[in-house]
C-alpha cells in the first residue's frame, strides 16, 4: 500500500469509488464534482490523500484547511472493501494528522454522517477524537 498526495489524474478514480457512497450525499447532491475534486488538487494548504493498492486507488482522505483559524475540517475517508482490515484507513489517518501537523496545523473537527455512527465514533476515538458536546451542527445550502 502507497499513501501519497492526490493529483488531477486520480479525480476520476476517486470519483468513482466516492460517488456512490450515502454518507458523502448533501441535500445539494452527492459526492464531490470532478471540477471541484480538480480545483482542489491546487490547494496548497488542504490535505488531500490516496492510497493505492497494486497502482490502484483503493481509498482516499480529505481535509480542509481554514488559514486564518488553524482550524482543518475533515470531510471524508474513504476505504474500499477489499482494502479494508489491513489498517489502510488508520494508515491514511495517521499520515493525514503527520502532514497537517507539519503545516502547522492542529485542531481537527469533523461530521460523522456514516450509517452506523456509533462504530465510527468509536473507531475515531482510538485517534484521539472526542464526541463534541458544545457542538451543534448546522447547515444552510445558498442558492
Amino acid at each position: 500500500m502507497n499513501i501519497r498526495p492526490m493529483n488531477k489524474s486520480d479525480v476520476a478514480a476517486v470519483r468513482a469509488l466516492g460517488v456512490d457512497q450515502k454518507e458523502f450525499s448533501t441535500a445539494s447532491g452527492s459526492f464531490w464534482t470532478h471540477e471541484q475534486l480538480e480545483g482542489w488538487c491546487e490547494s496548497p494548504d488542504d490535505v488531500l490523500l490516496v492510497v493505492e493498492d497494486n497502482e490502484r486507488i483503493v481509498g482516499f482522505s480529505f481535509y480542509a484547511t481554514h488559514v486564518p483559524t488553524g482550524k482543518v475540517t475533515w470531510e471524508n475517508l474513504y476505504v474500499d472493501p477489499s482494502a479494508r482490515g489491513k489498517d489502510t484507513g488508520k494508515s491514511l489517518i495517521q499520515e493525514a494528522h503527520k502532514r497537517l501537523k507539519e503545516k502547522g496545523y492542529s485542531y481537527v473537527v469533523l461530521q460523522n454522517n456514516s450509517e452506523d455512527q456509533e462504530r465510527f465514533a468509536s473507531y475515531l476515538k482510538q485517534f484521539g477524537f472526542k464526541s463534541g458536546e458544545r457542538v451543534l451542527w448546522m447547515d444552510q445550502f445558498l442558492d
